[in-house]
């Protein structure tokens, strides 16, 4: 008897994930992003093995209890309530945003949504444009080298000196975070942010053509009000563009890991 498992979300990617897991489970998917009696109702009468809840976080509409059928919770982005219920629960908890095979996979289709991001928006060609990339993390080492590959100049600008000189041995031009608007703002320059924190003002903003922020939230402006009108926020580019692509590739993480819990199980 194959296991029932929940999917949940609105997410074009989920569609392409279910697909991809019914030969394997007896699957649904609810399509909202409101924790409410309905959805709870719904899915205790299912009384599901495997749940798996959306990226962002849901909204809560009554307390979160998840049936006692439920042996294995993924998880992407959580709030207050989700923290509490796994916490409380006996079973298998995995964030599959913490998964590192599917984080630089998903960095990879990141970073060809941004080409196709800015082909779209500015219609321009990358060749020759200069682009300073804020921080160097997997999104951030994958656009550099997609960029760099097409022709752009990339500069690499963080806070850490370990990750300045690890990509100037790859050839980067460097500037530390602290300095990266003094000296290399200009009308011809774009700005793409990938560090999830504030720290660039809203007047800093404008001395660039465009910063484009890739961050999740809180991105990288220190106001939220008054937003220049030459920021974009570009957050989720696989699942806008490659939804089908970023859907197997959460279906990869998910089958991988059951396989592994089935093998641990049966040792």
């Amino acid at each position: 008897m194959k296991k029932r498992c929940v999917i949940i979300g609105t997410d074009l990617r989920l569609s392409y994930f279910h697909s991809a897991i019914s030969n394997d489970l007896e699957t649904k998917l609810y399509a909202t992003m409101t924790w409410d009696n309905e959805l709870k109702d719904a899915i205790d009468q299912f009384e599901p093995h495997i749940i798996f809840l959306p990226i962002q976080a849901l909204k809560m509409e009554c307390s979160f209890i998840l049936p006692q059928s439920c042996e294995v919770l993924f998880i992407g982005k959580k709030n207050e309530e989700i923290e509490q219920e796994i916490t409380r629960e006996d079973r298998y908890v995995f964030s599959y945003l913490e998964d590192e095979q599917y984080i630089w996979d998903n960095a990879n289709l990141t970073a060809e949504g941004f080409i196709n991001y800015f082909y779209t928006h500015e219609k321009q060609a990358i060749y020759n444009k200069q682009f300073i990339i804020t921080g160097y993390g997997r999104v951030g080492k994958r656009l550099a080298h997609a960029l760099h590959h097409l022709g752009g100049k990339v500069i690499i600008s963080v806070r850490s000196e370990h990750q300045l000189y690890e990509a100037k041995s790859y050839g980067y031009q460097i500037e530390t975070l602290e300095n990266v608007v003094e000296k290399q703002q200009g009308e011809s320059v774009y700005l793409i942010n990938t560090i999830p924190s504030k720290w660039l003002s809203n007047e800093q903003a404008t001395c660039f053509k465009q910063v484009f922020d890739l961050a999740s939230n809180p991105g990288c402006l220190l106001d939220k009000e008054n937003i220049p009108a030459n920021y974009a926020i570009s957050t989720s580019l696989p699942g806008v563009y490659f939804p089908q692509d970023a859907g197997y590739l959460i279906a990869q993480s998910v089958q991988n890991h059951l396989s592994f819990l089935k093998e641990e199980n049966e040792c």
